[in-house]
């Protein structure tokens, strides 16, 4: 598989679970929060698939840093500012501080972000809702969600910009320490 499938083909990112990848083109970030969303969708995507991504942020996400610090930080910026904010977001970037685990009938997330009040959370009234819209890469909300998305936003787990919604927690499917530790 090439980079350049990984660009193209964001759907298969199992294939790349711990192989280190550098994007050869930026990621652009500030043409629209739509465009932001869907960029962050590809990096939280690549996060939960514990993805080693190099890339280059051009812009800067319209987002607070606080929503997305826990996704794979960029290395490097095309211009000063973009490297400034690319800096900022390296060092408070953590893997693991802010994830959903999915169980029978619930869901459990942790989220201790920087600049975010810490919390755990299972949820199981909506559980089924929270997964559909975690895992639906189009990011629009079924008609029967819209209200789990309002939620979801209201409490700080998700962003929305026009009609997509983007839960920010990512799926942890690699755990950074050796389940006996846990």
């Amino acid at each position: 598989m090439s980079t350049a499938t990984l660009l193209t083909d964001r759907t298969d990112l199992a294939a790349w679970s711990l192989r280190t990848v550098t994007l050869p083109e930026p990621l652009d970030f500030g043409d629209s929060p739509e465009q932001d969303l869907a960029q962050l969708r590809f990096l939280r995507a690549v996060t939960s698939h514990a993805v080693r991504l190099r890339w280059t942020l051009r812009g800067r996400p319209s987002l607070p840093l606080d929503t997305h610090v826990h996704l794979v930080a960029p290395s490097a910026g095309t211009d000063q500012a973009s490297r400034a904010y690319a800096g900022e977001w390296g060092l408070a970037y953590r893997y693991g501080s802010c994830y959903y685990r999915r169980g029978p009938g619930m869901v459990v997330v942790k989220d201790v972000r920087p600049g975010v009040e810490a919390s755990r959370m299972v949820i199981t009234d909506g559980a089924d809702a929270f997964l559909r819209l975690a895992e639906d890469p189009s990011g629009v909300p079924a008609p029967g969600d819209v209200d789990a998305a309002a939620v979801a936003v209201e409490v700080g787990l998700a962003c929305a910009a026009g009609d997509a919604v983007l839960i920010l927690p990512y799926r942890m499917r690699h755990w950074p320490v050796p389940h006996v530790a846990v």
